[in-house]
């Protein structure tokens, strides 16, 4: 029987060869839906762990609740960190707050992760039930939190195997092309007065032109 376009999850993309060795990663946590955010977190640790990170290289701090995850990850963003973990949980409710403050800040951790070039990885679910929320956190429908973590990790891997395997010509032509841009000649435009057919008036006939004037 084929699968609705929905039964797929992160699960179904086959795991990339990643090692979080040596990487210094932020984690921001909700303490909103603490039942749910707790364990999306403890699985976010463990595949750092099991991806070769350790705890020491782990930054962890609290959030209130799910709109407090941005400042708290710009901060973390701008302390030379390789990416950084959002998690949290945003269950609907009777009115539209839940739609303010998911896209809100789905917006803002996008700007956070363009504006510092490093990876922020947006683990906030948004349901509408806490058995959805469950089912996502080490439930039937895996771990979000484990797959933010490995997310972020593959994704600041791959920023510095972009930084690391850019050819040294390719700096030099990037460069010289800097250079060269600096470096270009001012050109000098001849100001040429015209009839007022759209003909340009002879050179001497200026020169009469001003000396009547």
């Amino acid at each position: 029987m084929p699968r609705h376009r929905g039964d797929f999850t992160m699960r179904d993309i086959p795991r990339m060869n990643i090692d979080a060795t040596g990487l210094r990663i932020g984690l921001v946590t909700s303490a909103y839906h603490e039942e749910i955010t707790a364990r999306m977190r403890e699985g976010a640790i463990t595949a750092f762990v099991e991806a070769g990170g350790t705890e020491d290289d782990l930054y962890e701090v609290a959030a209130p609740g799910a709109f407090e995850l941005v400042v708290l990850a710009d901060a973390l963003a701008r302390k030379d960190l390789d990416g950084v973990v959002v998690l949290g949980c945003v269950i609907k409710g009777d009115t539209m707050h839940d739609q303010y403050i998911c896209n809100s800040t789905s917006q803002m951790l996008a700007h956070i992760s363009f504006e510092h070039e490093i990876p922020v990885g947006f683990g906030l679910l948004t349901l509408f039930s806490k058995e959805q929320g469950m089912d996502r956190a080490g439930g039937e429908k895996g771990n979000k939190g484990e797959e933010t973590m490995n997310a972020v990790i593959a994704t600041a891997l791959g920023l510095q195997s972009i930084e690391e395997d850019l050819p040294d010509a390719a700096r030099r032509h990037l460069e010289e092309d800097e250079d060269e841009g600096e470096d270009e000649e001012e050109y000098e435009y001849e100001v040429v007065e015209e009839y007022e057919d759209g003909e340009e008036a002879p050179e001497e006939e200026l020169e009469y032109e001003e000396e009547e004037a």
